[in-house]
């Protein structure tokens, strides 16, 4: 039964991440109490700013075991689910700091670069180097910017 969800709910939350775009200029950055930046988002455009990290997650997460497994093609499928055509709606744009919106298109970018590199047959300790790029961009991420509620 989910599954006919699946759309409705998809279609119903780009409706709302692009009304809220519309009505809203980006707003700027604020420091915040443990000196990240805080940016002020609807509760729509965080959501889907955290499932994509969920997603990213997954995929290090996936890398990292099918390393293991010495499954490269589980691991180039896995670097590919979190590439730049799985980024956020761009109507988030809007609503996000300039730094974070290049450290996420910049991440995504590391994940192609990686599913690429994995289909002509990379040395594993390469992998483990490009994984260690793409985790410090979310350590940076991180660090630098909290997103809260309007």
């Amino acid at each position: 039964m989910s599954g006919d969800w699946s759309a409705p709910a998809g279609h119903a939350l780009l409706l709302l991440l692009g009304l809220g775009c519309v009505e809203r200029p980006r707003a700027p950055a604020q420091p915040g109490t443990d000196g990240r930046q805080v940016t002020h988002v609807p509760l729509e455009a965080r959501e889907a700013v955290r499932a994509e990290m969920r997603t990213m997650l997954g995929s290090l997460h996936d890398i990292l075991k099918a390393s293991m497994a010495g499954d490269t093609s589980a691991m180039r499928e896995a670097a590919a689910r979190s590439g730049l055509a799985t980024a956020a709606d761009p109507a988030l744009e809007k609503l996000l700091p300039e730094g974070f919106l290049q450290l996420g298109v910049n991440t995504h970018q590391q994940f192609d670069e990686l599913a690429g590199a994995l289909a002509t047959g990379i040395p594993r300790d390469s992998v483990v180097g490009r994984v260690v790029r793409i985790t410090g961009a979310c350590v940076s991420c991180h660090a630098t910017y909290q997103l809260e509620l309007r």
